[in-house]
């Protein structure tokens, strides 16, 4: 197996050729899982904020790749972008499971479980504002943190996935479902967005 675990990007051609092969050579699918397995566990932890909910989740994703790969489906260029996406369904599916589980004690019209009341914007927002707070706690500079805050939740969370779980292009279109060019143009807007909010926290702090 490869021994590259700094890179942070896999060669594609290379990724594309352990996938074909992993629909057959178990030793192939398990290169990718050896790659994948601390940059899928690291963005699920900083959006589950559990690590034995991101262990969970994260070999679900894992299983439900494989599965897809075996069966021949799998049509998409960026093993990685798309890894991403399974492994953001799979959270979803995880927390909609936990909510419609009612603690003991706990009375069904109580509001456990209704993902609605617990925000509106639907689950998956929920895991992206984790990591949005996850990555603003760690900037040095507050007005940095409070700007990307103030951000609208589509930009924040592009920035987030670029800048904070490190993302490459063709994984953030394979995540996104979106081209290059898209991808190219989104970014623009959502780093022309945080430069107005700082320019406007520079005015407010004067």
């Amino acid at each position: 197996m490869s021994d590259d675990t700094t890179a942070t990007r896999m060669d594609t051609v290379r990724e594309q050729a352990l996938v074909a092969r992993s629909r057959t050579d178990a030793s192939a699918f398990g290169e990718l899982y050896d790659f994948y397995l601390p940059r899928l566990h690291g963005y699920l932890l900083r959006r589950a904020g559990d690590r034995s909910v991101a262990e969970d989740v994260t070999a679900t994703t894992f299983q439900r790749a494989l599965e897809v790969i075996r069966s021949g489906n799998f049509r998409n260029e960026s093993f990685g972008g798309w890894l991403y996406r399974v492994a953001s369904n799979a959270l979803v599916d995880h927390v909609r499971r936990s909510r419609r589980t009612v603690p003991l004690g706990t009375r069904a019209g109580d509001g456990w479980g209704d993902i609605d009341d617990a925000d509106p914007r639907g689950v998956d927002a929920l895991g992206d504002d984790a990591a949005a707070a996850a990555f603003t706690a760690t900037l040095d500079r507050d007005e940095l943190g409070r700007a990307i805050q103030r951000l609208p939740e589509t930009h924040r969370r592009l920035i987030v996935l670029r800048f904070f779980d490190g993302l490459e292009t063709d994984e953030l279109c394979g995540l996104l479902g979106c081209s290059r060019a898209t991808y190219a143009v989104r970014l623009h807007r959502a780093l022309r967005a945080l430069r107005a909010v700082l320019a406007e926290e520079s005015i407010d702090a004067a």
